[in-house]
Formats: structure tokens, sequence, C-alpha cells
């Protein structure tokens, strides 16, 4: 780098000298190569030359030989063909490459020389496109409508010139062009264009063409323009040349349109619609032609057949109309008059052609004969004319044939006609009706009599109709015999018709007003029904062992109804048969004769629910009638049970007991009461509702005595029911605690209550047996005890009277003690982090109570404060706790503090050890709290948590099985379910704390055996694994003690020996490091003895002369990956005894982390392992001045020498 240097502050003031081959200015297509010459003459005197290149943004490329050159891409190399020349070429040129380059050299003798170039790199344009269209498609725009569209050719050095063109023809006016400069020296052109398209333009292109002269390059882009225009008005004519024709004739219309984009939809249209939307475009002529093609009808003639062109639906239509006149004869003739005349009168006839074209003539024949001089009219319509013609007919003056005369109408013009007859009759009225078949006949309701009418003449013969009253009767038969006319009528008799006249009217046509014959009636019947009810004046309800009066009514009969009655009380065989008096016979015109009868009787309940009978009859009637009328006998409620009863139910269960009770009128009104007490539906679980008595999970509470009241309009009763509900015994009342000193008596008093009492139904136990006690009566039990620490404690009273589970209840004998501290594992450690917090846990036994006081360095801690903070609580009735929370702000804070715990009977005291986060201890044996056939429930007693919170992880495996199965947990208690019954299971259990740290599981295995099926226990519920029996143990123990008696002397001999040799050989070693510089280093002892205890961790020496012990409980275990124990190991020791590790169930969300695996773990040897395992649990740090190291180590790092 020195000659680069060198040439760039010489030349900051070098001349300009001549040079052989001087650079010239190069343009170069973009992706090309470009060579930039430079040459120099040698000096004779062979001073060697330094050459180089400036690049166009101001970097030096430096001096070197021949060969591609670092940096660019490895797109710049020198060319160095003679000792004086530096070419620079530079391959696959880019825009970044654009720009003047400088050709520098410098000879000791000539002085500085250069010399510059251009280089300028072409580039064609990207892409020619149109702004919002797509080159090659089709713009559709109407006529006249103005086009704007712009043409853009990106990013081309120079700029591209933009041209437009239709069809090949250049365009000059209304082109606007801009252009947009871009950072990296290319330019975007933009030509946009005005274009107004005539219906010339249609199917033209319209390109846009951008020539780049620089490059020779040209690009096109093009849009074809569909210019929208409409067609030329169309022309509608009649091929035949003539507007005149016949009707039938086959007239064909022509509609011709020329021109039109899109091609217009030619339709001939008829009274606003469409009859033919069938054309023919033909695209060389550009004309739609449409030939509609009919045969002419009369409603052709004048009518405006129109032709429409329209090219798109929202334009107008261009419309074009043609007229044809159509000749035809009159289709038909129609006669309008009447078509009956009376004898002696006359009539006006009208004649009316239909439309024709010419109009028609229109001519009278009356009987076949013509009838001269009568007068027409014509009407013009829209499709022709209309002729009209009246003629007068007298019935007296015109001759007739049987009452008929017969006139018809003739219509015609050239092209033909028609004609219609009209038939007029002549009318004369008959003679009277007359009736027959009423005459000295008994008319019976029920039977038919046929009865006829004749009526003599007429023209026409009369219609005969038939009456009763106003209403007219249907179903007569009429016939003709002769110049007579005959109707029989079949009548049904009933009452209806009684007095009631039968009419026969007849009439025809030359009547006004008809001809009547009446017959009257006189109808025989029974009344239709009988009604009973009660008389006015008495009383509605019948009511037992009271007079009851009814009225039986037989109206409408003829002649007057016999009334008798009868009952028929329940029980009895014959019916109770009655006269009755009568008190009302009425007789009316046309209803016949109503009977009124009263019956007098005295009914009983027996009465209730039968019916009463009326009966009406008369020796004219073929049949009696009667009618029935149901007793409603009221009478106070009655039960049909006995009025006491009483109802047995056990506690939670349901019952509903209906009562069935009579009672007419129906019970109006249900009252309940329990014990006396009124209640409304509901009381407690009971629940009353009309004669139903219910119970939905009864309780003891709700037995009783529960009265029902039934009542009625009439009287009350009641019914009485004994609720009685059995319960399972249950505590009531239980004395606890009590608290008394030693050597005093005390009693312990226990109630129970339950349904039904039983003997010895309330005991008292301690530990699972029965304790003797005095009982005072059923319900209650008295347990004299004298106080003393062995008979403190639970006792438990049980209450069972052979309903459910026994019930039990705990009393608690506390013995005044002194303070008896809790000394186990978890109470007698403490640890936390630097910065962090540690908690010390003071647990005692004490009663009545116990105060704490803590003491550090023998100094009692006061008040909370920034350091130390104390929490009192009370477990239970003799357990206290005192936790000390202890600030950790340097190492000097770990040690021991001092519980002290009083109370008015003395005092005790325990130091706690507060020290570093460890990995919490191995828990308590497993024990098993309940066993079932399918489940197992086991507890532990934790040991201590290592300074936070631990969770514990139970593994467990069936016998016979080799995989096991693990769960976590947060509590010292689980239950394990989902096992098979009358099977054998192991259980081993370790804790594993937040921090990381796991605890070894505790060994040996502990066995434990579910229930069978049937829940019988196979054996004992707590067995080890691997169990020997006592006397193998026993030698075994002995020859391990022997053996480790033995190896103490002999360690003891050596390490004395060992002391005494360290102690006079302190050795000063020195050591070549690795620049060759020698360093002294202290040695306490030989290579291979132990060193004194002081000495024992690990010393990291630095160069400067210092070394510091490190104990990772200092800082974060985060921050290095260092573990007391292989947790790997473990696990394969685990696997060994209880085969492969799976996870089926888990008791508690709470996860235990796993700790990391070492990363030479895969590679470590089993001798590794074994010295890792027993090996202390950290490294020495080594300390820098700047502090302590926070991430893994390697020894090759360290700069100092390793003790």
């Amino acid at each position: 780098m020195k000659a680069p240097i060198l040439l760039a502050l010489l030349f900051c003031c070098a001349a300009t000298a001549d040079l052989r081959e001087q650079p010239t200015n190069l343009t170069v297509f973009i992706g090309k190569e470009a060579l930039l010459k430079c040459s120099v003459k040698l000096p004779a005197d062979g001073t060697e030359l330094y050459s180089q290149w400036r690049t166009n943004n101001g970097d030096l490329l430096g001096y070197h030989d021949s060969g591609t050159l670092s940096g660019h891409g490895g797109r710049y190399s020198y060319v160095k063909d003679t000792p004086g020349e530096l070419s620079l070429r530079i391959e696959n040129v880019g825009l970044e490459d654009d720009g003047q380059f400088e050709c520098q050299i410098l000879g000791a003798e000539t002085g500085p020389i250069r010399a510059a170039a251009s280089l300028e790199v072409l580039v064609p344009p990207a892409e020619v496109t149109l702004a919002n269209y797509q080159s090659g498609t089709e713009v559709e725009i109407n006529e006249d409508a103005a086009l704007n569209i712009t043409c853009v050719a990106a990013n081309s050095k120079p700029i591209s010139e933009l041209k437009w063109y239709i069809n090949g023809r250049q365009i000059e006016d209304n082109i606007q062009r801009w252009e947009k400069y871009h950072l990296n020296k290319t330019v975007t052109a933009y030509a946009a264009l005005l274009w107004k398209p005539r219906r010339t333009d249609h199917k033209k292109m319209l390109a846009c063409e951008a020539v780049h002269e620089e490059t020779s390059t040209q690009s096109r882009v093009n849009v074809t323009l569909n210019v929208f225009y409409p067609s030329d008005r169309p022309r509608a004519t009649v091929l035949s040349g003539e507007n005149l024709v016949k009707s039938g004739d086959n007239v064909t219309l022509q509609c011709l349109v020329h021109g039109g984009n899109p091609p217009p939809n030619v339709t001939w249209f008829l009274a606003g619609k469409a009859i033919d939307t069938s054309f023919h475009y033909n695209y060389e002529t550009q004309e739609a032609t449409n030939t509609y093609s009919f045969i002419a009808e009369a409603s052709d003639n004048m009518a405006a057949y129109e032709c429409r062109s329209q090219t798109r639906e929202h334009i107008a239509p261009l419309k074009a109309s043609v007229h044809v006149k159509v000749a035809f004869a009159p289709q038909a003739v129609d006669i309008f008059g009447e078509s009956n005349v009376r004898q002696g009168g006359s009539t006006t006839i009208q004649c009316r052609s239909r439309v024709s074209n010419p109009p028609a003539r229109l001519s009278w024949f009356v009987n076949g004969h013509p009838v001269p001089g009568v007068l027409q009219a014509e009407h013009k319509q829209s499709h022709g004319t209309i002729s009209i013609s009246n003629l007068t007919v007298n019935s007296l003056e015109m001759v007739h044939s049987k009452y008929k005369i017969a006139i018809e109408c003739q219509a015609r013009n050239e092209e033909g006609s028609a004609n219609k007859q009209h038939l007029v009759k002549i009318l004369v009225p008959p003679e009277m009706p007359r009736i027959h078949g009423f005459d000295d006949v008994i008319l019976l309701e029920g039977d038919t009599v046929n009865a006829t009418c004749e009526v003599l003449g007429g023209h026409p013969l009369a219609d005969i109709a038939w009456y009763r009253g106003h209403e007219k009767l249907i179903g007569a038969r009429t016939s003709v015999s002769g110049d007579k006319a005959v109707s029989t009528m079949s009548l049904v008799l009933d009452r209806s018709l009684h007095k009631q006249r039968i009419r026969c009217e007849a009439t025809n046509a030359a009547l006004d007003e008809p001809l009547v014959d009446w017959k009257q009636l006189n109808v025989y019947f029974p009344p239709r029904r009988l009604a009973i009810r009660t008389p006015e004046g008495t009383r509605h309800q019948i009511v037992s062992g009271r007079e009851a009066r009814l009225l039986c009514s037989a109206p409408a009969s003829n002649p007057p109804a016999d009334i008798s009655w009868q009952i028929q009380p329940n029980g009895e065989t014959q019916p109770l048969v009655y006269t009755g008096e009568t008190v009302v016979n009425e007789t009316l015109r046309e209803q016949g004769h109503t009977i009124e009868n009263i019956v007098s009787f005295i009914p009983t309940e027996q009465y209730d629910g039968t019916i009463i009978r009326c009966i009406a009859s008369h020796p004219l009637w073929p049949e009696s009638k009667n009618v029935t009328f149901p007793l409603s006998v009221q009478y106070p409620p009655l039960m049909l049970v006995g009025n006491r009863m009483s109802i047995v139910v056990a506690e939670g269960e349901s019952f509903k007991e209906n009562l069935t009770i009579r009672a007419n009128p129906p019970v109006s009104t249900w009252k309940w009461k329990k014990d006396g007490h009124v209640f409304e539906h509901t009381i407690g679980g009971i629940m009353g509702r009309g004669p139903s008595l219910s119970g939905r999970n009864v309780q003891s509470t709700d037995a009783g005595h529960y009265t029902l009241f039934a009542m009625n309009s009439v009287g009350t009763t009641n019914v009485s029911i004994q609720l009685t509900v059995e319960y399972p015994a249950k505590v009531v009342q239980i004395t606890s605690p009590v608290i008394a000193s030693a050597g005093e008596e005390v009693l312990l008093e226990c109630e129970v209550e339950g349904v039904p009492p039983t003997k010895d139904m309330v005991i008292w136990m301690k530990n699972g047996r029965e304790v003797p006690s005095m009982k005072r009566g059923e319900m209650k039990a008295v347990l004299r005890v004298n106080a003393s620490l062995d008979t403190a404690g639970q006792y438990m009273c049980q209450g069972y009277n052979g309903i459910g589970a026994p019930a039990r209840a705990p009393a608690y004998l506390l013995v005044n003690q002194r303070p008896t501290i809790i000394r186990s594992s978890a109470f007698s450690r403490a640890a936390g982090a630097l910065g962090g917090k540690a908690r010390a846990r003071c647990r005692v036994n004490a009663v009545p109570d116990a105060e704490f006081f803590w003491e550090v360095n023998g100094e009692t801690i006061r008040a909370n404060n920034s350091k130390y903070a104390v929490h009192n609580s009370q477990l239970d009735y003799s357990t206290f706790e005192s936790s000390l929370w202890v600030t950790i702000g340097s190492p000097g804070d770990y040690g021991d503090v001092k519980c002290i715990s009083i109370n008015r009977l003395g005092e005790d005291s325990h130091l706690i050890k507060i020290g570093p986060l460890t990995a919490p201890d191995v828990p308590g044996e497993p024990l098993l709290t309940n066993a079932t056939s399918t489940a197992l429930s086991i507890s532990w007693p934790p040991g201590f948590d290592g300074g936070s919170e631990q969770q514990f992880e139970i593994a467990y495996k069936m016998q016979g099985n080799g995989e096991a199965t693990a769960v976590n947990t947060s509590h010292n208690h689980v239950r394990v379910s989902g096992l098979q019954p009358g099977r054998l299971y192991y259980f081993q259990v370790r804790a594993h704390n937040v921090r990381g740290y796991s605890s070894e599981y505790t060994r040996p295995p502990v066995a434990f055996s579910t229930l069978t099926a049937d829940g019988i226990a196979v054996g004992t519920n707590r067995i080890r694994d691997g169990h020997l029996p006592k006397s193998l143990i026993v030698c075994a123990v002995c020859f391990i003690i022997f053996c480790l008696m033995c190896n103490l002397f002999i360690c003891m001999y050596r390490k004395n020996k060992r002391r005494k040799k360290m102690i006079q050989e302190k050795t000063e070693i020195i050591r070549t490091h690795g620049d060759q510089a020698v360093r002294p280093v202290q040695m306490y002892g030989a290579i291979g003895l132990e060193a004194p205890k002081e000495y024992q961790l690990g010393k990291e020496v630095n160069p400067n002369g210092y070394m510091q012990q490190i104990d990772p409980a200092f800082y974060e275990r985060s921050h290095l990956m260092e573990y007391e124990f292989d947790p790997y190991q473990t696990t394969r020791n685990f696997q060994a005894n209880f085969g492969s590790l799976r996870t089926k169930d888990t008791y508690s969300n709470i996860p235990y982390p796993e700790p990391p695996m070492p990363a030479a773990y895969h590679h470590m040897s089993p001798v590794a392992s074994k010295s890792a395992k027993t090996s202390p649990q950290h490294l020495s740090t080594f300390i820098q001045p700047a502090g302590v190291r926070t991430a893994p180590m390697h020894y090759s790092q360290l700069d100092g020498d390793l003790v």
C-alpha cells in the first residue's frame, strides 16, 4: 500500500508529459467490455515506473501487475503487455462505470504523468409501454370522443425519441412530451397523444415507436381502435312494390340499414311489439337486412309495420315505417233485437256487418222473402268499415207458422259475403193450474206424499214451480202431455210442514204474474227432543238429604204428549217410576202443543253420578221420546282411606303420596299444616299441592306431623300424615379444643343426632380404637381424660345409627408445654442468591402459645427493616411458625441465625444455617395413605428445598413391567389412578426446584399393592425392592464395617506422613510460558498430595500476582454451566433399576426443568463421568481486573498458571 499512497501524493502536483499511447474516450453498450489503453515511453536509463488507474468515483486501483483487481466484483483487471503499458479492462460494463477514468504514471526521472478518458455507458430503454393500456389490445371508444394515451420509454441512456403512428402514418399534432431523470443517469421519456377518432379510424392501429439511435434500438407498442358509431337511418319497403293486397296474399317487407359499429340489431315491430328479430349483416358492404313475410289478414289493413335499427342498448334506435292496404270480405253478420214478442206486439231488429274493405251492402229476408227499401249506415274503423241496418217486425202483419217468424240479414262486397238468421217467437198465456194428492189423507211425520200440479195450454207451455211459503221447493219432475204441462213433487212430511201452505205456480213469457193454486197441511208428530231443568224459584244445586225438583219440557208435539219419570240409584236393580205433575199445556198454531211436567224426590249420595229419565209418548206416534239428565248430588268431601297415615323416607331420597278424596262439588280449597303451622305449597323440601304430598331430597328438618284440610261449598274434612325422615347420625356438638395442664382431669363431651336412634350410637375413639366413655341417653357420650403428654392429641367422636357412613368429628386435648423446635432438615437450613432473599423457617410445637425471637451474631433482630423481615403465624392449635427473610447483599450475609421460641412454660432455640442456593434434599421415604383397586395414594416428608420453590417427581412401575411412568406435583402427596387391580407397584420420589437443581431418587424403591377388584388386599402394602433376609443383611453390614475400619487406619497413617512432608517441602517451580517468559509459582505440598483445607479449591494465578477463590453461589447459575452431579448419569441409574422412563399422567401443571446437558457429555468415558460426579460442584473462575467472567470458559483462554 506504500506505492499507491506515494503516487497519490505526487500526482497532486503532477505535470502533463507526452505519452506513447494516450487514453481515449469510449462509448460502450451496457453489459459489454471496455478497454482503456495507456502507455509511456520507457526511460533510457531503465528507471522503474509506477503506474495505476483512478476510477470514475475517485478510487485508486493501486500499483499491480497484470490480472484481476480486487473489488468491483472482479470485473476490473490490468493489461500490461510491455513495461511501459498499463491498460484497464472492464468486463460487464454497468451504469456505475459511467464517468471519467484517469491513468497515472510516476517515474523517478520523468516525474508524474497522467491522462484522463471518459467511459460512456449506453443503455437502451428497459421497456416501452402504454400507460393504462396493454400493447396489442383493442381500445373501445365512441366516435368524436377524446382518447388520451401516453407512451413511456423507461430507463434509457441517453433519452429515447418517441413517435406516434396511425396505420403507419406519423402523427405530428396534439402530442405533449416530457422526461424524468434518474439517479443512475438513465432517463424515462413520455409522449402523451390526444386523439379524436372518426368512424373511418375503426380497426386502425395506433402505434408508438421508441427510437434509441445510440444503440440502434427500435421498440414499438400498439393498440387497435374499436370506434363506436351509429348506423344510417333504416329504409323499409314492400318487395312487391304495391301496398294494396288482398286478404290471404303473401306480403314480404324488407328493412335495409347501412353502417354502424357495432353492427346494428334490425327488428320489425307491430303495435309496439317485436315480431321479427332475425337479420343478416354483410361485413363487406356493412349492410344489415331484415326480411319479414306474412299472410295478409283483415287486421293487417292500414297496420303500421315499423323497422328499428339499434347499435347498442343505451342508444336510441332509428325507425322507419310502412303501411299495407288489404281488401277483404266481411267475416260475419251480427243481429241484435228481441227473440220473443207477445201476441199482437211489435219489435225492432238491427243488422251489423263485421269490418270489411270496401264497405259491405246489407239485405233483409223474412220467412225467405226479401224486404225491399231498407236503409243502411256506414262507420269507419281503423282496419275497415262497418255497415248497419234496422228492420221493424209486427206479429199481426207478418205471416207466421206455429208462433214463429224467421228473419235473415246478408252483407256483401267485391271480396265476398256473410249472412245470419234470427228467429222471433210469438208468446200466448196458459190456463189456471190444479193441485192433486192431499185430499182425505192422514199425514204423519216421516211419511212421503206425491203431489201433482197440472196446467193446460199456452205458448210456450207453462213452467211449473212448487213453494212452501216463500221457499221454493226443488226436486219436482215435469212432463208434457199434448198441450198440457204436468209437475209431480214428492214431499217428506215433517213438523215444519204443519199448518203450512203448499203452492203451485205456473208461468210463461206471456204472463206478467204467475198463476197460483195451494193446499194447507195438518201433520202429526212427537216432540223432537225433551229437556230437563230445575223449575224457576228452586235452587239449582241438588244436595244430599234435601228435596229436589226437576222439570221436563216436551215442546212442539201434535197431539199433546203423556209424561212419565224413571230414576235408578247406584246399587238398585229396578228403576223408580214417578208420574209427576203437569204444570203447562200450551197450543201453538204452527208448532203444535208444549207440555211441562215437574217431579219431586229426596236424593242421597248414592244418587250422585246417576241419571233421571223423562219419557214422552202418545198412541198415534210410532215410538216414544225420552231424555236423560245426570244427577250431580252435592255432598261434603269423603276420604277413601283412614284419617291417619304415616310415611317413612330416608334422608336425601324423594317420595310422593297421593290421597284419594271424593267430593261434590270438587274440593275448592286445600290447606296443608305442618305441626300446626299453615304453609303454602312448599316448606323445606316438602311440597303440598292439592291432595298430593311429595318430597325431593328430603332432609331431617322436613320430618313432622302434616295435616291436610279439604273444603268445598258443602263441608270440610281433614287427614293427618306423620312423616318420618331417617338420616345418618351426625355430630351436632363437641368440646374442642380443651387446654389443660398435665395431671388435670378434663371432660370431652360429644352429642349426635340421627333417625332412627340406636343403642351405642355415639362413641369416642383415639388412634382408630374405641375409648370407654359414659353415655347420657342415646345421643350423648362423655369422655373423662387425665391430661398428660401421652393422652394429649386428637380424639374422634363417632356417630352411627346403621344408615350411611359413620359421622366423625375431631376433638383436641392440648396439654400445656414449653416450645419444642422441629429440627428436621427442611427447617434447619436456608439458602438464597446474592442480591436475593433467603427465608429461614422456625417451626415449634407449644401449648398454649409461643413467641419468637431471632438473633444474628448474638444480636437480636428488633424490627423489620430493609435487611430483615419477620412474619409469625399459627398453623394449628399447637404448631407455630416464624419466618425470617434475609436480604443477601454480600457473601458476609451467609452464616448462622438463631431462632428462640418461648412461652410461660419454657423456651427452646435452634441454629439455622443460611448459605448459597443448593440442590434440594432427597425427600423422605414414601408412605401409603390409601389404596383402592385402581388407585394408590402416597405421601412423603419433604426435605430442604435448596432455597427455592421445589416440586416433586414420582416415578413408578408395575412389577414385571420394565416401563416406568413419571408424574409431577407441587404437593408432598399424590393419588395415582389408572392402575390395575391386585398388582404390585414400585415407587421412588425425587425433588427439583425452580433453579434447576435436582435431588437423587429415594432409595431403595418402595412397593405398594392395589386392592383386588373385590376390594380385598393382596398382602402387605409396603415392600422394599430387593428385600433380603435379615441374617444376610447383618453379615453384610459387619463385613462392610470391618473393611471401613481397615481403610480408615491406612488413610490416617498416610495422611500424617504426607502432611509432615508438605510442611518441609516448600518448593519454587519454574515453568516456561509460551512467550519464552519465566514465571515463579508457589506450590503447597508435592504434586498428588492433599493440600490444606483452605487451599483445597483450585486457584488461577494471574500474571499480575494475585488470586481469589470464587463460590458459584455468589452469582447466577445461568452464567456458568456447572452441576453438582451428572443428572443424565442419575437417569441412567434409574433406568437400570426401573427400565425405560415414559410419562403417562401428570398431577401438576408445574413443569420441572432438566439441567442442560454438558458440552462434553456425549464424549465422556465412564471413568470421566465418575470423577465428574465426585468432583467439586464448581470451577474456579479466573478474576480479571474488569470483574468476574459470566460466560463459559476454556482453559486456553487463561493467561496465567493453574495451581
